[in-house]
């Protein structure tokens, strides 16, 4: 069964606006209008940049090209939420890791399964492929847009609406706003234990990364 829709930001605008008291205005209100989406907006967004939500978690293939080091990011990617990239070589997912430096890049003619990677306008993998592999990487989605009445947001809808009314109502000095930043604190601990349970675990490598062919060069 499919997930229930998520409000939209004119659906979240008018409840913000009757929980502070504006409702009344309608139309005319204005600026107040401007001023709930906005605390809506970035809401959404310092949840999003503050925590990590499971939801939101994917993963996308890249198949290489022999000698190519520069790859396109997919559009929903957001680079600067890269979880980690692996190759698949020889039948096991190496993990790459992260920062190509002048050092490698002096390693003249060196060919060879993509070990490190670099975020920069587009994926930029080393040593450069000898053949086509497969590299997979696993991050967090972009945040859809939600700009116009209709944009559904992206995030926990009563995350986001808890976090933007707790602001705004100390914004407009109302009395009951850290009641909101107390209820605020109370969901993101239950989302928590809900996304985790009673796991407790460490990422890193299996054991299958550590049956790897002897390697020459210092890739590392």
């Amino acid at each position: 069964m499919a997930l229930p829709l998520k409000k939209t930001l004119g659906e979240m605008r008018a409840e913000l606006l009757d929980r502070l008291g504006f409702a009344s205005q309608g139309s005319s209100a204005g600026s107040i209008i401007s001023t709930a989406d906005s605390y809506l907006q970035r809401a959404q967004n310092y949840l999003y940049w503050k925590y990590d939500f499971n939801e939101l978690n994917k993963t996308y293939d890249w198949s290489t090209a022999q000698g190519q080091t520069l790859y396109d990011w997919p559009d929903d990617m957001e680079p600067r939420k890269v979880i980690e990239l692996r190759t698949l070589w020889n039948s096991y997912w190496h993990p790459m890791h992260e920062g190509i430096s002048f050092q490698h890049d002096s390693v003249a003619d060196v060919q060879y399964y993509p070990l490190r990677y670099d975020r920069r306008a587009q994926l930029e993998v080393w040593p450069e492929p000898n053949a086509i592999y497969t590299i997979r990487g696993e991050y967090y989605k972009r945040l859809d847009r939600f700009t116009l009445d209709n944009d559904r947001v992206t995030l926990d809808e009563h995350l986001v609406f808890t976090y933007a009314l707790a602001k705004a109502k100390k914004h407009y000095r109302q009395p009951d706003a850290n009641d909101y930043m107390e209820e605020l604190g109370d969901l993101i601990t239950q989302l928590r234990i809900a996304a985790h349970g009673n796991n407790r675990y460490i990422r890193g490598d299996n054991a299958q990364d550590v049956q790897r062919e002897p390697v020459t060069v210092d890739y590392q």
